[in-house]
């Protein structure tokens, strides 16, 4: 009997129940036969166009109903699916355009292909269905009699890219197979899925795979939301989620945000490590749902290891476990010779079993280096965490054995922001750290020692970077030093590197317009400090994410359109008022 992939899974479950809801967005819904029905016509249309297994296929579309189409059009034709953000830089977006060698790009509208250069054509997926539509295309579930070639469970279904030490992102491959094993995993363990989840973060983030796809696979409902609206935006027929996945640093926004945003069956956090204390206060006003610590990086599948904190557990202090492996993941703790360390001992952490991912697209060396052989023919996927095997059983993360940091809960390696600072016009050398505020809130703040006779610019090298690297990459504060210090063997002295100092200065351009104007004190009103200027960062200037909750809030009672997601991401006055077109409550004839 062949190995389930997961169109086969969805359809089985569209068969079972067509007319539930699948999709819910701002107030409208698709059902199970609609949005089968709209991927089936999107996937035969790309099955025309040469599209088949092992070939790999864009998607650049925002969080709406139309992105869960074109991910479930592109996995029945037997491609796999390359998540980029729709706010992904245009050197970023070109890097991976050239690395995975795209040749087709599906968008939203056709004007969104701008950034995408000469390289892959686009389709405009709600165009394209309408069109098949009215043509009357094939909307029955392709097979293999339909594809270029039978799809199975060993091949590709999708390519994420996360941050790379070498300053080259790298491509995550990963098979139907280890994907399946997953959401079976998910699908078991977490009841909530099968009621309504919320899917908040961009798709390109792996930790979306829970919410996107669960909930599809048990006749659940996928709300595609953000974690920044109001409770009547928000709240959709079954009222709050039954299923929220998150990281540690959206715990604060949930607790300070409306309870509609709260899951009443399972709240999972990955991505980094959870506080035992952020946990309570959120249960204090969330006492019946329980809550999970999932572990796994992208290498892995999503998630390969959990804690479960129920209702009436009590919440451990400090660092929350990552708990016991899911089924068939195997977890091994070992020294630098690859031997297993005592219970209570630090070591590395490896995986193994069937959610290790195949490898980085492209890279067999790198591929060799981190996903190394064991014994009886097996692979093992080496994490570079540190974790510890309590006697009883559960798995501690202690964290990390390089440069990578964990921001956000987007993984980021140092060494890669570290090149794109260095590369920079004026700059001889340059260093990034991870640093926390006062708030316990980390950032990161970058380091340049400017070349000869080179006065540094440090907005304008903000600026620069940015143009290069995701927003959540970008330093949120910049410091120029005499020299790197370093160690008595040559290495860099992290601990030597001075605090940033406060941005109390004009370190950017003044507003220019009213709404510039009121944007930028509304700022300065959040973080307590006499004035902002258009380049401040707002975690530079001392914004955590409970102030982030605050200035969107205060920012849509004044007539503003952009939300919390929106300050998490832009950060900075001049980015929030070009997001939002330059016009603010004035120009509309709000008043605060």
């Amino acid at each position: 009997m062949a190995e389930p992939s997961l169109p086969g899974l969805f359809q089985a479950q569209v068969a079972r129940t067509p007319h539930a809801a699948a999709v819910h967005r701002d107030g409208r819904e698709l059902d199970y036969a609609e949005l089968n029905r709209r991927a089936n016509l999107l996937a035969h249309h790309l099955i025309a166009r040469g599209v088949g297994p092992e070939q790999v296929v864009g998607v650049r579309i925002p969080r709406s109903a139309d992105l869960v189409v074109a991910l479930l059009a592109v996995l029945k034709a037997g491609a796999a699916y390359v998540p980029i953000d729709s706010d992904c830089p245009a050197e970023r977006l070109d890097f991976i355009v050239e690395d995975t060698g795209l040749r087709l790009m599906l968008v939203q509208d056709a004007g969104d292909a701008g950034d995408a250069g000469d390289g892959p054509s686009t389709v405009a997926v709600p165009a394209v269905v309408a069109a098949a539509e009215a043509a009357g295309g094939p909307a029955h579930d392709p097979t293999d009699a339909d594809r270029s070639a039978p799809l199975t469970a060993h091949n590709l279904a999708y390519v994420i890219y996360t941050s790379g030490s070498t300053g080259r992102p790298k491509g995550v491959t990963v098979q139907h197979d280890t994907l399946v094993r997953y959401l079976e995993f998910a699908c078991a363990a977490y009841p909530g899925l099968a009621r309504e989840a919320l899917l908040h973060s961009p798709v390109a983030f792996d930790l979306t795979v829970t919410a996107l796809y669960g909930p599809l696979l048990l006749g659940g409902c996928v709300r595609v939301s953000s974690l920044d609206g109001e409770p009547a935006e928000q709240g959709g027929a079954a009222g709050r989620p039954g299923f929220v996945k998150a990281t540690p640093s959206h715990l604060p926004l949930l607790t300070a945000l409306p309870s509609s945003l709260s899951p009443t069956g399972e709240l999972v956090v990955g991505g980094e490590m959870l506080i035992g204390d952020v946990v309570e206060r959120w249960r204090s006003t969330h006492p019946g749902a329980t809550v999970v610590n999932e572990y796994g990086p992208t290498e892995a599948t999503v998630g390969c290891c959990v804690f479960h904190i129920r209702p009436d557990d009590a919440v451990e202090p400090g660092a929350t476990p990552i708990g016991h492996p899911t089924p068939g993941t195997e977890l091994y703790v070992l020294d630098e010779r690859l031997r297993p360390v005592p219970a209570g001992t630090e070591g590395e952490l490896y995986i193994a079993g069937c959610q290790v991912a195949r490898g980085y697209l492209g890279r067999p060396g790198l591929t060799a280096e981190r996903f190394v052989a064991a014994a009886g023919g097996r692979r093992m996927y080496r994490t570079g965490d540190i974790a510890r095997m309590r006697p009883d059983g559960v798995l501690e993360y202690l964290g990390r054995t390089d440069d990578q940091v964990k921001i956000r809960g987007y993984r980021i390696e140092l060494g890669e922001v570290t090149s794109v600072v260095a590369a920079q016009r004026g700059v001889r050398q340059a260093a990034v750290v991870a640093r926390e505020d006062s708030s316990g809130d980390r950032y990161l703040a970058g380091y340049v020692v400017p070349e000869d006779g080179a006065a540094l610019d440090l907005t304008e090298l903000r600026e620069a970077v940015a143009r290069t690297l995701p927003s959540y990459m970008v330093p949120s504060a910049f410091m120029t030093i005499a020299e790197l210090p370093l160690t008595s063997n040559g290495k860099l002295d992290t601990r030597a590197l001075p605090e940033p100092p406060a941005e109390d200065g004009p370190v950017g351009a003044a507003p220019r317009t009213e709404a510039e104007t009121r944007l930028c004190a509304l700022f300065a009103e959040i973080l307590g400090v006499p004035a902002v200027y258009l380049d401040d960062d707002f975690f530079g200037r001392g914004g955590d994410s409970l102030r982030a909750a605050r200035l969107a809030n205060k920012a849509r009672k004044s007539g503003w359109t952009f939300g919390l997601r929106d300050v998490l991401e832009l950060r900075t006055p001049r980015a929030l008022a070009g997001h939002a077109g330059g016009t603010g409550p004035v120009a509309e004839g709000a008043v605060s």
